[in-house]
């Protein structure tokens, strides 16, 4: 190929890369947006927890990240320096933006099983060694990256020199995505395949985790896959082309099912409320099911204390109160 047909070759990559961030970045504005109303009636009106403090830290670091992103993507020139800077930053941040939205499912399916301590360390150990080889990969393929080159004359923030072997990266994620949803789906059957007793809006509200968690799973399982091929085929210039879809879609899906839970909740608390006595003696019952797992979103203190009162009233692991 001529030179001047590298270098189209490269521009053409180069713009891909771009359209693809901003891309990613407008989803993850467009969510915010569409969703600050609920944001601001379900999450800020609350009493602090941790499923809030999380749920805050998902949607705006994940939004400053891709913010701070676009610099190194569009503004040019950088310096070899401040390129190799960059790439740490964005490796690092993508990192945790999945971690964090990791750990919001972890918590959620902690629930769905009454605080099964085995279920919790099953996760939690498996959750460690997945990000721990994840972040070992990471590191190394980072240390070892040249960071610009140069076309028409001008210098570009771009990776070069990544090793062959850096699409292993998402193979610990992929295993992990896979469990958690393997858990999510196991829930799913036990729940509507018992007959022990389990209230109507309880059962709903369960139904929302469970169609929630594994709609997550179907499009991170997805995401992921798709990093990892394109990782594994493409050539170096295009391979940040799905990373920031990545980071994108584990932000937008946890923050839903945190919004789609608390929405639920309001609205078993609101009908409770509105309704005749004998409506409302029931709906306590049901509402007693539906905090023990969405009261704000989270595994609180007084949630963990009805699950236990449950679980120790009810023994068989298939039945939900």
């Amino acid at each position: 190929m001529s030179l001047n047909g590298l270098t189209a070759a490269g521009l053409r990559d180069l713009h891909s890369t771009r359209y693809s961030a901003l891309a990613s970045g407008v989803i993850v504005l467009f969510d915010h947006l569409i969703t600050l109303d609920d944001e601001v009636d379900l999450v800020w009106r609350s009493h602090w927890s941790i499923g809030k403090l999380l749920f805050i830290i998902n949607r705006y670091y994940t939004l400053l990240s891709v913010i701070f992103n676009y610099y190194g993507l569009f503004m040019m020139p950088l310096s070899e320096s401040v390129s190799h800077r960059f790439f740490q930053w964005q490796g690092w941040t993508g990192l945790i933006a999945c971690m964090i939205a990791e750990v919001i499912l972890q918590m959620r399916l902690y629930a769905l099983y009454l605080l099964n301590k085995k279920v919790l360390a099953l996760m939690v150990t498996s959750f460690i060694i997945c990000s721990a080889s994840a972040a070992v990969i990471m590191g190394i393929v980072l240390s070892k990256l040249s960071m610009s080159y140069t076309l028409a004359g001008t210098s570009f923030c771009a990776p070069n020199g990544i090793p062959d072997y850096f699409y292993t990266f998402w193979i610990p994620t992929i295993a992990f995505e896979s469990l958690l949803c393997g858990l999510a789906l196991f829930r799913g059957f036990q729940t509507f395949s018992s007959d022990g007793p389990l209230f109507s809006s309880g059962r709903h509200l369960v139904s929302i985790l469970i169609r929630d968690s594994v709609f997550y799973f179907v499009v991170m399982f997805a995401t992921y896959l798709t990093n990892l091929l394109v990782w594994t085929a493409a050539p170096a210039d295009l391979l940040e082309i799905p990373i920031g879809f990545s980071v994108t879609f584990s932000c937008v899906m946890s923050n839903r099912i945190i919004l789609n839970v608390r929405r639920a909740n309001q609205e078993v608390t609101e009908s409770k409320a509105t309704g005749s006595p004998e409506q409302r003696s029931k709906k306590d019952m049901d509402l007693l099911g539906d905090q023990a797992y969405v009261s704000h979103a989270t595994v609180t203190d007084i949630e963990m204390m009805q699950l236990r009162s449950m679980r120790s009233e009810h023994r068989q692991p298939t039945v939900i109160i």
